[in-house]
């Protein structure tokens, strides 16, 4: 009886232990919050032209990233923008 009950205890601590050190899972971003970083990444890189060399949906990317992680604050001007299209 006293083995059983030691077996018991020790699964019960080894299962705490466990559940302990999962830890606690990742929030969730609102919809608000994704409308709104999506709305300023498409702002600052919009879509590439046909004809542009090259692209800018990694950047575009990484503004959204940058903007979930920073909770909707992100830079709001056009100083970065990598796809215009030149002036004619």
């Amino acid at each position: 009886m006293d083995r059983i009950l030691k077996g018991t205890g020790l699964s019960a601590a080894v299962a705490l232990v466990v559940l302990n050190s999962i830890g606690t899972p990742a929030s969730a971003i609102t919809v608000k919050l994704a409308k709104k970083c999506r709305d300023m990444a498409i702002k600052a890189h919009p879509p590439a032209l046909p004809e542009a060399k090259k692209g800018s949906a990694q950047a575009e990317r990484e503004f959204y990233r940058n903007c979930i992680l920073n909770g909707g604050i992100g830079s709001d001007d056009d100083t970065h923008n990598s796809a215009a299209p030149p002036a004619k």
